[in-house]
């Protein structure tokens, strides 16, 4: 199963919709104004189905939720150049290039979930993500929504000077998001 989610979404909206390939929404997830790291995923009837919370905000434990039960945490994450996540409790390892959104998740030494950026139609920038079981569509969407917003630059005040983080390479993206800013 194919899903999408426009990168102009990620980037600006605080709702998001993920749609499958032909064009029907299967969820919606919306980030809250007064506290950005709760992310909360809804199915096609409203229904609350998961959320993503900042745990621990001095050790950066973030929590994600299913159904209200606690499915994983992801720990400590190094906000730049980030190459490797492990979520525990349901033994998730995200490998690949995570600033860019090309990346798989495997557990048990068995692909789950393959994320990479696509042009959408209209020719708009998005996300594909492919997941070989239905059931980890939700935990794997709510994955993908966290990585490719906070991951990169999580604490970015909306006029910060990108040219000075130190990164090894100038992504279009960032430069959109300071023209936007300035």
């Amino acid at each position: 199963m194919e899903l999408y989610i426009r990168k102009a979404d990620l980037a600006v909206g605080n709702i998001l919709v993920i749609a499958n390939q032909s064009k029907e929404t299967i969820f919606i997830a919306s980030r809250d104004k007064d506290n950005p790291f709760l992310i909360k995923l809804y199915n096609r009837l409203n229904t609350l189905i998961g959320e993503i919370t900042l745990k621990n905000n001095f050790l950066k434990i973030y929590s994600i939720k299913i159904n209200g039960e606690e499915k994983a945490a992801i720990n400590a994450l190094p906000m730049i150049d980030l190459k490797f996540v492990y979520l525990s409790q349901i033994n998730w390892s995200v490998i690949g290039n995570l600033v860019t959104s090309d990346y798989h998740v495997i557990k048990s030494g068995k692909e789950i979930l393959k994320v990479q950026p696509t042009i959408l139609s209209q020719g708009q920038p998005g996300l594909e993500l492919h997941f070989d079981n239905l059931d980890d569509g939700p935990m794997g969407t709510l994955l993908a929504i966290f990585l490719d917003k906070y991951i990169k630059l999580p604490t970015l005040a909306p006029k910060a000077d990108l040219d000075n983080l130190g990164m090894k390479s100038k992504m279009s993206y960032l430069n959109n998001f300071k023209n936007k800013c300035d």
